[in-house]
């Protein structure tokens, strides 16, 4: 997998580090962060990977530098997403098991987890100023919109990329700010990353640089699962609540997948 730069990019950095970069204040509440968010500036690479659409091009960095940065796509398909905003991918991979473990440290098998669920899945870290954060607080905002019915018919699961700092209790605490049935999952770094790569999501080891600041570049799109278990959609940084509002009762009005509409 590999990831490519632009030369605009500014990595996330946190930490120890007193200047900009440092680590931000604590991640907004749902509510706050999705009334006033700045969108994030237009950053691009190239996504090499099974999930690839067309000639989607699509940039993957958590920016921590206070400015709007962040993540943005370009997509020259034909547009036809089965009446969905999110991108339907070419191949609709298996959910995975993923084989990790819970904020209490219990094995963690995504498949019986989520069973019979519509399932929306993010790799993204507690520390990230931006992209994380309001992307959490996007999903628990549509999920206050859709009928109970519909709620209850999804599964929101978060995994750590960065597991070293994001222990069991400082996921759970965070995910609890957005909404108390997300699921958070860690594990090793190397696991994860074999989990993200073969989902097509760019995972870097995250770096402690010489200031004591941490740099961390991951994907940002939200896989979304269908009730048989294969990628339905993926809905990229920037999507927006209505967007979510709009698909959560399409997805889960399916039987299984595209072809039982």
């Amino acid at each position: 997998m590999s990831l490519i730069r632009s030369h605009h990019e500014v990595p996330t950095r946190l930490g120890r580090s007193p200047s900009r970069h440092a680590v931000p204040p604590a991640a907004p509440s749902p509510r706050a962060a999705s009334a006033g968010r700045r969108r994030p500036k237009r950053l691009l690479g190239v996504l090499g990977s099974a999930l690839a659409v067309s000639s989607m091009l699509l940039v993957t960095a958590c920016t921590g530098t206070g400015t709007n940065n962040g993540v943005t796509v370009v997509h020259a398909g034909d547009g036809d997403n089965d009446g969905l905003h999110g991108t339907v991918p070419a191949q609709q991979l298996a959910k995975p098991a993923l084989n990790l473990t819970d904020t209490d440290g219990n094995p963690f098998d995504l498949r019986e987890r989520t069973k019979g669920k519509i399932t929306l899945m993010f790799f993204g870290y507690t520390h990230c100023p931006d992209v994380c954060p309001t992307t959490m607080a996007d999903i628990s905002a549509a999920l206050t919109e859709v009928k109970p019915d519909v709620r209850q018919q999804i599964a929101v699961v978060f995994v750590t990329t960065d597991p070293d700092r994001d222990t069991g209790p400082v996921l759970s605490r965070w995910l609890k700010q957005f909404n108390t049935t997300f699921i958070g999952v860690r594990g090793t770094f190397d696991r994860i990353r074999t989990q993200a790569e073969a989902l097509g999501v760019p995972l870097e080891q995250p770096e402690v640089q010489a200031d004591g600041s941490v740099l961390v570049t991951h994907g940002s799109q939200v896989i979304a699962f269908s009730r048989d278990d294969r990628i339905r959609a993926l809905y990229l940084a920037g999507t927006g609540v209505q967007a979510y509002i709009d698909d959560l009762p399409k997805l889960t009005a399916e039987r299984s997948g595209p072809e039982a509409r």
